[in-house]
């Protein structure tokens, strides 16, 4: 990467930030199409995104990615903001332009591009269970009904925190999940080998698709269960992909180079020689 003083930056912030892919999935691009672009990493913590913020817009960055913990809030922090992250509650890309923060939500976008690609599934008329209502959980929820679901429960360890929400344990979820076409987890529950929400295979059929959010590992145990049952499966990569790739349109204006990205993240995330 051959930095100088025409070099344009971008990066995400976030705490912890140690284990983003998002600059191989950017540098990568940026590469590829030769554009005199670097995206670094930041470790901000939540006390100093107004600051951190504020930063970019001085020293002109042509944007960052927003991380746990500061999507939700960062809404309050942007000039202006685009109608999908206002409906989402949450922002996760910023772009700076003519001085201003222009907050958007690339994650909605990604995860209907994610099931599209993974599944061949659109949302218009789907019945969803959602596992978890955190940050994650609470923008999947939004953009399902932004889609046209039919019907989406929400199952959380703190039944209440979002409309139509369920305690997240075998026998709740099980009295629902027969009904549903789409099984979402939005958990961190599977980013340890072997973590299990300990649910049953029995709870599954072929009938279901499963997409766990979580990337690394590959397969987590509720991904292996489902398959075991014959459900369809696949994990959090090509959200990521998707959500990192409209980030990437947005700042630059230039049309993504999918293929690459993914070999990219794919070599990032899983050692795999591109």
């Amino acid at each position: 990467m051959d930095i100088n003083g025409s070099t344009q930056i971008a990066g995400v912030f976030g705490s912890p930030i140690a284990h983003t892919a998002s600059p191989a999935l950017h540098n990568a691009a940026f590469a590829a199409l030769k554009m005199n672009w670097a995206y670094l990493p930041f470790h901000v913590e939540p006390q100093d995104l107004r600051p951190a913020l504020a930063g970019i817009r001085a020293i002109n960055f042509r944007g960052v990615n927003l991380t746990v913990p500061h999507k939700v809030l960062a809404l309050n922090m942007m000039d202006e903001v685009d109608m999908t992250a206002c409906k989402l509650g949450a922002v996760n890309t910023v772009v700076v332009e003519a001085g201003k923060l222009h907050g958007f939500n690339t994650d909605g976008y990604g995860f209907v591009k994610a099931l599209k690609e993974d599944f061949n599934l659109t949302l218009k008329g789907k019945r969803v269970l959602i596992l978890g209502a955190g940050g994650g959980g609470r923008t999947i929820a939004v953009q399902c009904a932004l889609e046209g679901a039919d019907k989406v429960v929400v199952a959380n360890r703190t039944p209440g925190r979002l409309p139509d929400t369920i305690a997240l344990d075998a026998r709740s979820v099980g009295r629902v999940i027969g009904d549903m076409d789409l099984i979402v987890n939005a958990t961190s529950v599977g980013l340890n080998e072997g973590g299990s929400l300990g649910f049953p295979s029995s709870l599954f059929t072929s009938k279901h698709a499963v997409y766990d959010t979580i990337y690394r590992p590959a397969e987590t145990e509720l991904m292996r269960q489902a398959a075991e049952a014959g459900a369809k499966v696949a994990n959090g990569l090509s959200m990521l992909l998707h959500q990192g790739a409209k980030s990437f349109e947005l700042w630059t204006k230039r049309k993504a180079p999918l293929a690459v990205m993914r070999r990219a993240l794919r070599t990032a995330v899983y050692g795999e020689r591109a």
